[in-house]
Order: C-alpha cells, then sequence, then structure tokens
C-alpha cells in the first residue's frame, strides 16, 4: 500500500509545461461490484421529461432501442434498482470505501470536418486554413482553439477569457473577449455559434455547457447556459449535431461516518448510511439539468433523462449513470435528446455515427495491499459499451463488451468495416508489473454484445502500451520500458489478427501519426538502453513491409541549436491536437530547460519538421518572442513563459501559434516571425 501511494505522488509530481492538459494516471474511483443483478421488466407507459422525447410503442414519437440493455421500467423501479444495489455496496463511510485520492480525468476528450487531418487514410490534409489535428476524419472534437479561417477563438488564457482574433494576411487584432464565470476547458465551433465546455467541481463534479453567439464577432454574447450533474467525458461533432458524454454520481446523500474507533462505530455508521440508501429519491441517483436564462429570468431545471430512457446493462457495472446528450445545434443547446445507463465512463471514440465508451471496472484499489493489487490487475478488464448517435431522435445503446485490461486513450478504440479493435495493457499505467503485456483483441456486434472475435497477445512483455494507431486493416502499437518496440499487426482478418513485424529501438513515440500509406511519423523521447529519457525526438518509420518495419529518420529538433537540453518535450506527446500536419510538415510545439549550478534557461517555439522526401530535416524553430534559449534572471522569462505555443494554424501563407499569453505569426517557408500579439489585460 504504501508503494502504491508514493507512486500516485510520484505521478502527481510528474506534471510540466508540456504536460498542462494531461491525464496524471492515478487508481480510478473506488467501489466494490456486486452481483449481477436480472430481473424481468414489464414494458411501462411512457413518460416525459424537459430533456428528452417522448417514447412510445406506435408512431407517436421516436423509441429508444435497448439492443444490448434492458430498461428499467418505471421511476419507481429505476429507484429500486439502484436501492437494491447500493444496499450490497454501502459502507461506513457511503459508497466510496473511504477517504480517496483524487483522479483528474482526461478531456478527451476528443476542429474543422474541412482538415480531416488525422484521417488513416488521408495522411496530410492541404486546406486553405488547418483545423485541429482530429483521430476520424469528419468527427470534429472540442479543443482549446478553434478557426474558420477569418477568425482565431482562443481559450488559452489564464484569466479564463474567451478571446476572438481577427486575421488577414498575416496581421491580426484583437476583436473581442468574453469573461465567462467559469474556467472553460475546451469548445466546439459551429457556424456563428460556440460551445464552451468545461468540469467544474461544486458540491460534486457538474459538467458545465454554455453556448456564444458570435454572429458579431465584435460582441460576442451568451444566450445560452446549461449545467448538468457529473463529469465531462468527452464530445464530438459532425453534421452539425454534438454529442456529450458525461458520468455522474451519487449526488444529495449525507453519508455517515464512524464516531470514534472500533467496530462499533463503524457498524453503526453502516447501518445509518444504509438507512439513507432506503430513504433516497430518484434525485439522489439520477443526474439534474439547470438551463440559466442569461437575460436573468428563473432557471429551469429538471431530470436530465427520463425515466422509460435510462437502461441497465445485464452485468451490474456501478451506481453511476452514463449519459448521452445529442444537440442539433441548429436550434442550440435548449434541447436536447439524452439516454443513460447506469455505468461509468471513462474514454469516448466516436465515428459519424457511433460512440463508444470504455469504462474501468471498479476496483477499491487504495484498500488493496501490494501483492493483491498486482493480482487483481491481472484479471481485470474494461467495459465498453457502444451507442448509435445516427438520429438526432435519440441515442440508441447498441451493445456492451469487453476486453482484458486497461486502455490507454481514445486511440486504443478503432472502428473498422463494422468491427472495432482495442489495444490495452493488462497492468495500469500506475502500476507496473514484470508479466505486464498488451494485446490487440477485435469486436463484432453479435445481437446486445460486443464479441471478441479474435486477439494477438505478447506486446511488449514486462512493458505497458505508450501509442497505438489503426490504419485500415493494420495497426501500430508502440510499448517501452528501457527500449521502444514498435509491432506491425494485420487485422484483415479481425478473427486471426497477427504481429507481422517487430522493431527495437531506445526511447519511445507517444503519439504516431500516418504519412500517406507506407511511413509513420513519432513523437516521442529518446532514451538510453537502460531507459533513461534524453530528450524530444521525431521518428520516421518505413512500414511499406510490415514484416520489417524501419526507422529511416531520427530527429532531435534542438540537437543542432547549440548546447543539448537537461529535459524537452511536447505538449503532443499528451495531447494530439497540441501538434499540427499541413504539407508533408509537422509542426510541433516544443519546450526546453537548461540548468547549470546556479543559472537555468528556457526555450519554447514550434519546431517545423520536413518530411516531404521521407526524411526528417528541421526547418526552422519557430520562437513567439525571443531567438533563442532565455536565461532565468532576464527580464523576458516570465514574456517567455507565458508565450509557449499550445496550438498551431496554417491560414494561407501564414503561420499562427496560439499561447496563453498571444498569438505569433511567422510567414509559412521563409519562417520569418511578422508579429507577436500580446493579449490586452481586458
Amino acid at each position: 500500500m504504501k508503494r502504491l501511494l508514493a507512486l500516485l505522488v510520484a505521478g502527481l509530481m510528474w506534471v510540466s509545461a508540456c504536460s498542462a492538459d494531461v491525464e496524471v494516471q492515478t487508481p480510478p474511483e473506488t467501489s466494490t461490484t456486486a452481483p449481477s443483478v436480472e430481473t424481468a421488466v414489464e414494458e411501462q407507459p411512457p413518460s416525459t421529461t424537459r430533456a428528452g422525447t417522448q417514447t412510445t410503442s406506435g408512431d407517436d414519437g421516436p423509441r429508444l432501442v435497448t439492443v444490448g440493455l434492458r430498461t428499467l421500467g418505471s421511476c419507481d423501479e429505476i429507484l429500486d434498482y439502484y436501492i437494491e444495489n447500493a444496499l450490497k455496496l454501502v459502507g461506513p463511510y457511503g459508497l466510496d470505501g473511504g477517504p480517496q485520492i483524487f483522479r483528474t480525468d482526461a478531456m478527451d476528450a476528443e476542429v474543422m470536418e474541412e482538415a480531416a487531418m488525422a484521417d488513416d487514410s488521408a495522411g496530410f490534409a492541404t486546406p486553405s486554413f488547418t483545423g485541429t489535428n482530429v483521430q476520424v476524419a469528419g468527427v470534429d472534437e472540442a479543443d482549446l482553439v478553434k478557426t474558420d479561417g477569418f477568425y482565431i477563438y482562443s481559450l488559452l488564457d489564464t484569466s479564463g477569457r474567451l478571446r476572438i482574433v481577427e486575421v488577414d494576411d498575416g496581421t491580426l487584432r484583437h476583436l473581442s473577449s468574453i469573461n465567462v464565470d467559469f474556467q472553460p476547458q475546451e469548445m466546439l465551433l459551429h457556424q456563428d455559434m460556440l460551445l464552451l465546455i468545461a468540469s467544474e467541481w461544486r458540491v460534486g463534479p457538474v459538467t458545465r455547457i454554455v453556448q456564444v453567439d458570435i454572429s458579431d464577432r465584435a460582441s460576442p454574447q451568451v444566450v445560452a447556459d446549461l449545467s448538468v450533474d457529473g463529469r465531462y467525458n468527452g464530445s464530438r461533432l459532425s453534421d452539425g449535431v454534438a454529442r456529450l458524454v458525461i458520468t455522474s454520481h451519487p449526488v444529495g446523500i449525507e453519508w455517515a461516518h464512524p464516531q470514534g474507533g472500533g467496530l462499533r462505530a463503524e457498524q453503526e455508521a453502516i447501518e445509518a448510511n444504509k438507512e439513507l440508501v432506503r430513504n433516497s429519491t430518484l434525485g439522489n441517483w439520477l443526474p439534474a439539468y439547470v438551463l440559466q436564462d442569461p437575460e436573468g429570468g428563473n432557471p429551469e431545471w429538471g431530470q436530465l433523462v427520463d425515466c422509460s430512457d435510462v437502461l441497465a446493462p445485464g452485468v451490474f457495472s456501478g451506481l453511476n449513470t452514463l449519459s448521452i446528450l445529442l444537440f442539433d445545434l441548429s436550434s442550440g443547446i435548449t434541447d436536447w435528446s439524452a439516454a443513460s445507463v447506469v455505468a461509468e465512463g471513462d474514454t469516448l471514440y466516436a465515428t459519424a455515427d457511433s460512440v463508444y465508451v470504455a469504462t474501468a471496472r471498479w476496483v477499491n484499489w487504495q484498500a488493496l495491499a501490494e501483492d493483491d493489487v498486482e493480482a487483481e490487475s491481472t484479471g481485470y478488464t474494461t467495459l465498453i459499451h457502444k451507442f448509435d448517435t445516427s438520429s438526432t431522435d435519440l441515442p440508441v445503446y447498441e451493445a456492451s463488451g469487453e476486453v482484458s485490461g486497461f486502455l490507454l486513450n481514445q486511440f486504443s478504440m478503432d472502428e473498422y468495416q463494422g468491427d472495432l479493435r482495442v489495444a490495452a495493457t493488462t497492468s495500469p499505467s500506475w502500476w507496473w508489473t514484470e508479466d505486464s503485456e498488451s494485446h490487440v483483441t477485435a469486436l463484432r456486434p453479435d445481437g446486445n454484445l460486443l464479441e471478441e472475435i479474435g486477439s494477438v497477445w505478447g506486446l511488449g512483455e514486462g512493458e505497458r502500451i505508450f501509442s497505438v494507431r489503426f490504419m485500415g486493416p493494420d495497426a501500430y502499437v508502440v510499448t517501452f520500458r528501457q527500449i521502444d518496440p514498435l509491432y506491425a499487426l494485420d487485422l484483415s482478418d479481425p478473427s486471426d489478427p497477427q504481429v507481422l513485424g517487430e522493431l527495437k529501438i531506445p526511447g519511445f513515440s507517444s503519439y504516431l501519426h500516418p504519412v500517406g500509406e507506407d511511413l509513420l511519423l513519432g513523437v516521442g523521447q529518446d532514451a538510453s538502453l537502460e531507459g533513461r529519457v534524453e530528450g524530444l525526438q521525431v521518428s520516421l518509420f518505413d512500414v511499406s513491409d510490415p514484416t520489417d518495419p524501419i526507422r529511416v529518420a531520427q530527429l532531435r529538433p534542438l540537437e543542432d541549436d547549440g548546447p543539448e537540453p537537461e529535459y524537452s518535450c511536447a505538449p503532443v506527446e499528451n495531447d494530439h491536437r497540441a501538434c499540427l500536419f499541413f504539407d508533408d510538415r509537422a509542426f510541433i510545439p516544443y519546450q526546453a530547460y537548461w540548468w547549470d549550478n546556479n543559472e537555468s534557461s528556457q526555450d519554447a517555439g514550434v519546431a517545423v519538421v520536413d518530411v516531404r522526401s521521407g526524411d526528417l530535416s528541421l526547418e526552422d524553430l519557430l520562437r513567439a518572442l525571443s531567438d533563442g534559449p532565455v536565461a532565468e534572471d532576464s527580464s523576458d522569462w516570465r514574456k517567455v513563459d507565458r508565450a509557449v505555443p499550445q496550438r498551431v494554424i496554417v491560414i494561407d501563407e501564414w503561420v499562427y501559434s496560439i499561447a496563453h499569453s498571444g498569438i505569433a505569426v511567422h510567414q509559412l517557408d521563409t519562417w520569418d516571425r511578422v508579429t507577436f500579439l500580446e493579449y490586452p489585460s481586458r
């Protein structure tokens, strides 16, 4: 247990400028699983809430299809389900098992449809302006920065402001800003509308969605403000429909705690908490919403989802509630459809028509001894739920499946020809074991199940996955502990996936990006043969012969710009949206540090890496303010520190790098620095 806590503390300390938006890997929130609850439920009469459409068995409206799940029936029966299972789980501290170490949830996380920057088949795109680097072509992901080619919209502002900057042939004009009463974490852009999204902590986790009308860019206006119980898992946007995934927890129950020591105090607390569960209402279990009136009128509030649209999986999956919300943005966020599943939600992957949500099975990791943690992780599984979101009427829950182990991020999942391919590691990232291994498993919808049809094991024994990229019928997996094996897999027959080739090199790639059909770009860290990380590196792999993948080029971007930094990193190592791939070039924001005795210095900019010749060459380092590293005692230290680029956009012949303090402009090809616009204080 002490070792586990030490690892958690070490993980929390591993936060740098390159990982400001990174998920700190800590054990999942805890609970204890209960036996599967299988009861026959008779169909109940329809009911309606503010959030949903009326569900009927006739032609009066859309009906929620309960493929793979079962409806829980009436509101009373839903409450009975929660109470029955909560009574099996409740303890002396409530449902959480005791004091918790809080996790930091990833903001999937997870742009302009026209850009299609990360399409598995498209390679590098060349639009007149670029969008955010996305996983699936045509499926927009929320991000800190957006553009429509005429304006740049940025949330990279420590004051919580939305900034709107007009761009015109390399010139910048700060047009407006709006200060909302929360810190937006990412946003979606649709025509003259921005959706600002964040997870807040009030009495519990709350997801906030604010609609901003930007039809007048000089005077943006908040027109709708929606809050929902629960933490934000991620969102996607395609064809004018926004899809949000939120996981909510039981709320409003003031749990008893042991008063004093001893078994008597503990047992009394358990009995008191059981009585609280018995007396709970549906409002304690299902998420609520509050829709504020920006004009100051009375807020509208109620239950997020209709009782007839609440489903339960065949296998008990905890007491949290996973909700999928659909917003047809032609009418904004004041009208939505929603469906909920009594289950947890963690990692979001989406296509244009489907949403997959992976959920880690709950285990009270903090209560386990060291040997028990290793034993528990060996048999650990991740559940995956599939929703059909092709219609705006209502999300349709289709099927569920599971794979062994833990997923890295959204790139661990990929849909191809109707099958879902999943890459996972048997040990979590925060608990390395010598017998850890990774695998790729194919799941195929079969009625109400995502059935395993094939898998390949034995990837990176004693290591864990650092990056994954699926490219059509192929997959590439990077594992690491001391050296970096790059595995090339053939998934053309999903019932019999094969490892065709393997390349072992020092270091690792944290992000993989396809370059055409035969090349793969990797961004990560170089390392010694002993596994000691040595600095930012970019690798180019020839995968034309998957039986023999070859690294054809390696580049340390800062190697020829003076002394090697003691530490260098790139935000893309933790967030795929932090880099840009355009015109066979990679634009990679970076940050580097040097320290010698009592002196230290830093550098930040955008490394422009050319891959047009099938090789790697550094074209330039684009810096916002300085021409090189800045010493700590320099008056420019603070300015450079606030001007670290986090996102890059190309519009026509100009490169815009966006930081917390402003936007830098460089000319494409010549790389001349044109200007730096520092945001005004207001």
